[in-house]
C-alpha cells in the first residue's frame, strides 16, 4: 500500500500540472466555461507553477488592484 500511494500522488499532481490555463476575458469578473469563481480560485486552480502565464498574471493583478478598491469609490489608505 505504501508503494501505492506515492504512485496515485504522483499521477495526480502530473495530472494537474498538465492543465492548461483558460483564457478569461474579465479578470476583474472570472468566468471559466460559464461558471463565475472567484480570482483566488482561478489562481488556485490553474496557476500554481505557472506564473509566468499571460492570464495567470492578468488575473493576479487585477486581483492586487480590486483589494485596494473600496466599496463606495473613496481610495483606501
Amino acid at each position: 500500500m505504501k508503494k501505492i500511494s506515492p504512485v496515485i500522488l504522483l499521477s495526480t499532481l502530473l495530472a494537474a500540472c498538465g492543465e492548461d490555463v483558460p483564457t478569461v476575458e474579465d479578470v476583474h469578473n472570472v468566468e471559466v466555461g460559464g461558471q463565475k469563481m472567484s480570482q483566488a480560485d482561478f489562481l488556485q486552480k490553474y496557476c500554481i507553477g505557472k506564473e509566468l502565464n499571460e492570464t495567470c498574471a492578468k488575473v493576479k493583478n487585477a486581483m492586487a488592484t480590486d483589494s485596494t478598491k473600496s466599496p463606495g469609490g473613496i481610495p483606501r489608505f
